[in-house]
Parts: C-alpha cells; sequence; structure tokens
C-alpha cells in the first residue's frame, strides 16, 4: 500500500483559516467524548475533545495528525484506522503534521492534548487511540450517509460508503464525500446510529502501508529537530560539569565574550527536580551556556572556557555492581516487592534447587539525533520547537520557568532521532526555554555526542540472583532478590508470576547517585535475562528441551490478573503461542552442526507478547557470531503488518545490541566512555544474516510494538551460546566474554 501524500504541519491557525476559506472546502469536527474522564465530565466537556478532517470538493481529504513519531509509525497507523472505519480511499489523503492542541483537565489544572493520546511511550499510543480513532472515522462516515439519504430522500440504513463514496446499491448511483462535506459537518448523529466495523469489514487496517513519511526520510528532508532553523535564534552549547553533583569553580568568561560570533556567557547552576512527573528526582548538571551568533562560534567559545569544577561526587560503576553482588548473595533483609504462596517451604521440599546471579551495566541511550531545542520566549506566549514524546509536558515547564500560561505556548513538535523514554525527560528543553527567557531573544541549544551520553538518564545497572526449584519438573518455587541503580523491577508482575505459585520478588533500596530513567522497555531486558536465562537452566537441569519445558510451565493455559500501569491481564497461552510460532520458523529440532546452536526467550511487555529463536556459532577460539533470528509476536490486531515487522526486526537488534556491548561505564562520578570509540555499538555485519517474523492473531484488540520485541534479546542469545557450545554466559555486556 503506498503512502499518502504529506503536508507539513503550519500554524493550526493558519490551517484553520485556510480550510474555511478555500473554496468549497470544508473543516470537519468531530466531537468525541475524552478517553480518560468521567461519564458526567465527558457529557460536559465532549465538545472540547475533537479530530480535524477536511475534506475537499474534489474528493481529497487532509486529516491533521499531531501525535509524537519517533519511529513507532504511529503517524502513520492512525490514520490508517480513522481512514478505514470512515471508508477514505487512502490514496486520496493527505497527512499533515500539526502542533498538538493543549488543554486542561477538567478545564482547569494539569495541562493534557486535546485530541487523544498524541505522546509516545510505553508502548500505548495505538491502544489508546484505538477506539478514539475509530469512533472518529465511523461518526464522520455516517454523517455523510446521512446527508446522502438526505439528499435522495432515502434510509441512511439501506446506503453503503466506499472508497470515498457513499453509494446507493439499489439504484446504482453514488456521491463523493467531497460533494458531501460541507453540508454533512452540520449534522450531529447519535451514539446509537454510529456502528463500527467488523473486523472482516476493514479494507485498509490489517494490510501493508508504508510509512508515511519515507519518502522525506529517504530524500532528506529536514524532519528533525536538529535540521530546524528559527528567524534571528542564537545557538548555545553548554559546558556541564563533568562530575555528578559538581559545582562550578571557575572559568574564563572574558576570553571567551571577546571571542567573534559570542554574545553571552550564563551560569546554569545546578538543580534537583523531577524528571518525570511523580517520578525519582534527579540532579541536573551545573553548566556554563556559551551563546553565539552560530552553532560553530558557540562550540568554539565552549572550548576556551576552560571551567574548573568542584563538590563532585565519586560513584563508580564497577564498585556499584561489586555491591549490588554482595546484597544478593547475603541474607540481608530486602524490600518484598511480592510474596505469595509457601516459597520458603517449596524450597525444602523441591527435588531441585538452582541459585544463579545474573548481570547487566548501566545502558546509554545514545539517540542518534542528539538533544536540541529552541525556544522563543514572549513576554506572554512561547514558541518551542523539538522533538519531545510529551509536548503537553514541555508546555507545562515553559509554564513552571517562565509564569506563561501554558496554554499559550504553542509546541511545534519535530519527528525525533529515536527516543527510547530518553525523549522524555526535560532537561534538554528547560536549557533551551531558561537562556530565550534570560536573554530575551530564540535560542538553540544543540547537545553534542558526548554531552548526550555523559548526561544521559540510564538504564539502571542491575544484579539479580534467581533461586527456582523443581519437583517432579515442575517449577514448585521461585525467589528473585535484586539490587539496582535506582528504580524497580517494572516486569515483577509478569511470567514467572502467577504461573509458579509460590512466589517472590525482594529489592534492595540503592543510594547510588547515578541517573537513571525509562530506557525502552525500561528494565524489562534484565528480567527477561535472569528469568529466561534460569528457565532455560531449569530445563537442561530436568533433561527436557528447552521450548517443551516452557510450553509445559505455562500450562494450564489461562488468563491472570496483574497490577500493572500497562496492563491488567496477562494469558499464559499468548506467551505459549509465541514461543511456538517462533519455534516452528527456526525448524526447532532440526539438528544443527557442532558448534551451533539456537537459543529460545520470550517476554510480555506493556500489553504484547513477543519471542525468538536465535541461531549463533561459537568457534573453538571463541569467537561468536549472531547467524539468524526468528520472532514471533502477538500485540492483538495487526493494524500495519509492515510496521509490526520493523519493529520486530529493529527492536531484536536493539535488545542484541544492549546485551552484547552496551555498557556506560561511570569513574570518579563520570561517564569514561562518551562517543561510539569508546561506548561498543553493533555493526551491520555483526547483526543477525536474516530475520523472519510471524504475527499471531489473536483476536484481541491492538497493543503496542516499540517495545515488546526489545527483552527476549539477551536471554535467547545467552541461552543459544549456551547450545552452541555449552558456555552460560549470565553477565552482560556478553561481548566482553568472545571474540565478535
Amino acid at each position: 500500500m503506498r503512502p499518502p501524500a504529506i503536508a507539513h504541519s503550519v500554524d493550526r491557525r493558519t490551517f484553520l483559516k485556510a480550510s474555511v476559506s478555500a473554496a468549497g472546502a470544508l473543516l470537519v469536527t468531530i466531537p468525541l467524548p475524552p478517553r480518560s474522564l468521567s461519564a458526567a465530565t465527558r457529557a460536559a466537556e465532549a465538545s472540547t475533545w475533537c479530530v480535524y478532517l477536511t475534506l475537499h470538493p474534489d474528493n481529497t481529504a487532509e486529516l491533521m495528525s499531531p501525535v509524537m513519531e519517533m519511529g513507532q509509525f504511529m503517524r502513520t497507523t492512525g490514520p490508517m484506522i480513522l481512514a478505514d472505519e470512515m471508508d477514505l480511499d487512502w490514496s486520496l489523503l493527505t497527512i499533515t503534521w500539526d502542533e498538538p492542541v493543549l488543554m486542561r483537565k477538567n478545564g482547569k489544572g494539569e495541562l493534557d492534548s486535546r485530541y487523544g493520546q498524541v505522546s509516545a511511550g510505553g508502548s500505548q499510543s495505538v491502544r489508546n487511540n484505538w477506539d478514539y480513532m475509530r469512533q472518529a472515522g465511523a461518526t464522520v462516515r455516517r454523517m455523510l450517509v446521512e446527508e446522502a439519504a438526505a439528499r435522495w430522500r432515502m434510509s441512511p440504513d439501506s446506503l453503503i460508503a466506499q472508497d470515498s463514496f457513499v453509494i446507493d446499491p439499489a439504484g446504482d448511483r453514488r456521491i463523493s464525500y467531497g460533494e458531501l462535506a460541507a453540508k454533512a459537518a452540520r449534522r450531529r448523529v447519535r451514539p446509537e446510529q454510529i456502528k463500527l466495523k467488523q473486523r472482516s469489514e476493514y479494507r485498509i487496517m490489517g494490510k501493508d502501508a508504508v510509512s508515511a513519511d519515507i519518502r522525506d526520510i529517504v530524500m532528506g528532508r529536514p524532519l528533525f529537530g536538529i535540521d530546524e532553523e528559527y528567524p534571528n535564534a542564537l545557538q548555545a552549547v553548554i559546558e556541564r560539569a563533568p562530575a555528578l553533583h559538581a559545582d562550578i569553580a571557575s572559568y574564563n568568561r572574558e576570553a571567551v565574550l571577546a571571542m567573534p560570533g559570542v554574545r553571552h556567557v550564563i551560569e546554569m547552576p545546578r538543580k534537583i527536580e523531577d524528571h518525570w512527573p511523580g517520578g525519582d528526582a534527579q540532579v541536573l548538571a551545573a553548566g556554563i551556556a556559551v551563546v553565539a551568533d552560530s552553532l560553530w562560534a558557540a562550540m568554539q567559545g565552549r572550548k576556551a572556557l576552560q571551567a574548573r569544577w568542584k563538590n563532585g561526587t565519586s560513584d563508580d560503576s564497577a564498585q556499584q555492581i561489586q555491591e549490588f553482588r554482595r546484597l544478593v548473595a547475603g541474607d540481608g533483609v530486602a524490600n518484598k516487592l511480592i510474596d505469595r504462596g509457601d516459597v520458603d517451604a517449596a524450597f525444602a521440599t523441591a527435588d531441585l534447587v538452582l541459585d544463579q546471579t545474573y548481570e547487566k551495566p548501566l545502558f546509554a541511550h545514545a539517540c542518534m539525533e542528539p538533544f536540541n531545542c529552541i525556544a522563543d520566549i514572549r513576554s506572554d506566549s512561547a514558541t518551542v520547537i523539538t522533538g519531545h514524546q510529551v509536548p503537553h509536558w514541555v508546555a507545562r515547564e515553559v509554564e513552571n520557568i517562565t509564569g506563561i500560561d501554558g496554554l499559550k505556548v504553542t509546541v511545534v513538535s519535530k519527528r525525533m532521532g529515536g527516543g527510547f523514554g530518553r525523549r522524555g525527560d526535560l532537561d534538554y528543553v528547560r536549557e533551551a526555554v531558561t537562556l530565550s527567557y534570560r536573554i530575551k531573544q530564540p535560542v538553540k541549544v544543540t547537545w553534542t555526542r558526548e554531552d548526550d551520553i555523559q548526561r544521559d538518564f540510564f538504564d539502571a545497572a542491575a544484579v539479580m540472583r534467581v533461586r527456582a526449584a523443581l519437583k517432579n519438573k515442575r517449577i514448585v518455587g521461585w525467589q528473585h532478590r535484586q539490587a539496582q541503580t535506582r528504580g524497580r523491577p517494572e516486569a515483577s508482575e509478569y511470567f514467572p508470576a502467577n504461573v509458579v505459585s509460590n512466589y517472590r520478588v525482594e529489592q534492595f533500596a540503592s543510594t547510588s547517585n547515578i541517573p537513571c530513567g525509562p530506557w525502552r522497555a525500561p528494565t524489562i531486558l534484565q528480567w527477561a535475562f535472569a528469568t529466561e536465562s534460569m528457565l532455560d537452566e531449569l530445563a537442561h537441569a530436568a533433561g527436557e528441551d528447552p521450548l517443551a519445558f516452557r510450553l509445559q510451565w505455562l500450562q494450564p493455559y489461562r488468563e491472570y490478573p496483574i497490577e500493572n500501569w500497562a496492563a491488567k491481564t496477562i494469558h499464559s497461552g499468548r506467551m505459549a503461542a509465541c514461543y511456538e510460532a517462533a519455534a516452528r520458523l527456526a525448524d526447532w529440532g532440526r539438528p544443527r552442526p557442532k558448534g551451533t546452536g539456537l537459543g529460545i526467550a520470550g517476554q510480555f511487555t506493556f500489553g504484547s507478547y513477543a519471542a525468538c529463536v536465535l541461531e549463533v556459532s561459537v568457534s573453538e577460539d571463541n569467537e561468536l557470531k549472531l547467524l539468524h533470528a526468528w520472532g514471533a509476536i502477538d500485540c492483538g490486531f495487526a493494524i500495519n503488518p509492515n510496521h509490526i515487522r520493523s519493529q520486530m526486526e529493529g527492536g531484536f537488534v536493539d535488545g542484541l545490541n544492549a546485551a552484547l556491548f552496551n555498557d556506560a561505564r561511570v569513574s570518579e562520578g563520570r561517564v569514561v566512555n562518551d562517543n561510539f570509540g569508546s561506548l561498543r555499538w553493533i555493526r551491520l555485519r555483526e547483526a543477525p544474516l536474516s530475520i523472519e517474523v510471524a504475527i499471531i492473531d489473536s483476536g484481541y484488540g491492538p497493543t503496542g510494538v516499540g517495545e515488546p520485541p526489545l527483552p527476549p534479546a539477551g536471554a535467547a542469545l545467552a541461552n543459544a551460546i549456551f547450545a552452541a557450545c555449552g558456555k552460560r554466559v549470565r553477565r552482560m555486556p556478553i561481548a566482553d566474554s568472545f571474540r565478535i
């Protein structure tokens, strides 16, 4: 399916003016109830939630899509949902990238987006917009059908809509949406008249569609924030404290101000603030901003600062891991997150108990596009141009810093060159807003790659001790003890919870100063690495095939309730189906040559299920090669199979890279490997030669795909290595143990 035409966003007011002034073109607004308010509040505020769609007289259509895009395809998937329910001709649709329009919840209080969920994170964009976009499309379709029925003096139920036309099957006549739009837009249909399609009726969803902006990406159009220019904007770079918690001691201010093109040198003191609403407090580094006429001048000025720092911490990631090992190995009291059944009795009566420790280091984000932000703070309004996962947080940050009403902040959201949770943080936005506010001029802040890694909010390092008990070759007890930099085991309610009746998860508190934050499938790769490696070890200890052992362990297949922000239930049968599908693709039972082995792993992540099988070879001189990979995913209804396969391929490789190489090291409070010369990253020749994907239609509604493919990768790799050479790897980065 070819992509629709793309029109890049202009100011919303300009769009509205153009829509109503063009001859015959009409803006259709579809009032819909908010997705998260009470019934009474929805009724009172329904008119404030709507989808904007323009139907032109020539029967072309234009959809304003404000959903954030960082590679998860939502700006294609969302319009597919609406267009299918509306029975639009996909080839006649133009998608306009538009800045989100904000509102205050319940008319006051916290800022939020007005049109469904436009933010990106937690693999929730599709799930949270699914009903909203379907209702919008079905509403417009009904409005158009009713207008055609009125013209023909017929019952609307005797007409059908198809490919941007309303058709009278009996009378062999049809009329275009473009002809109907002007009067149809005035109609208000009753909720009981709006009928959603059955899956068998979908014409667009369920079929491959390429990304709506693929041509612009391939042609190198300036889609990203780092490409953006802004009238009269000064350029800024910031020299930040190299060590955590350090303060400014001295710098060469006068010499830098004397350099050509440098306008300002501004101190930015260290601050302690929440980096995510409701999250852990983070220390924002002290810095010295050099603001100049050009980026080059600012960078040269930064080099000349000769900054000195004081009072930094001495955190050391290697020492931290040593402390984590000591904690989990001992019998010290830890915080019990979950304690079900009688774990101690299960271990006391078991036939076999395995006790193993698994480790992962700090993971850097290293998004391909370094952070950047343009801020233009005026007296009573503001414009911010950046790629951020949650635009209303950007507006709120402007409000907090400047006092300007967040509803008067225009957030121009650019496509993100990778996000992975890191572009949900606000530090780079805060810098640009603060500088513009202070110097009363537009400012663009640009980070270097070294800035990006040195000031990252890492995925937490962790040491996990797992004890598992077998009786009659069945898992009867499971204890997970974990120490990590920050946060908690995000997946503690996921498998093996519920399936193992005697189940305990414990966590030690951390006093580390190393900043951590959301990282693609936050903390779930480490959980999968420990649990799926232990499952493999249990299978071999029991003399069972690893696949057969997993399928037997998950029985009886059933749905369990869980307490998790991203999902309310988890189904062991859906997980088993993913194991089976990936294994079928890999021809699991076929013997492999000596030195070659298959490893399998799976994980439930934020509502979706994914499993993968990896084939590797390990030579006698310890050379590791990744040969082939097979994956299966159950993400409910597959709206766009093309995008799901792409996410599976990219997510799996991303997970392999993390397990093999990602290792951000901190010494004396500072990151010591801050670019790709020292922070090793996977190369094209090192990735699997092929990746084949199966998409399982389980009959459920759609769930996310951005994160689920990643977590199983590390365990699948470790298990494949064991199958190939008999060496059990329990510590990441795995590349430290092999020649790659």
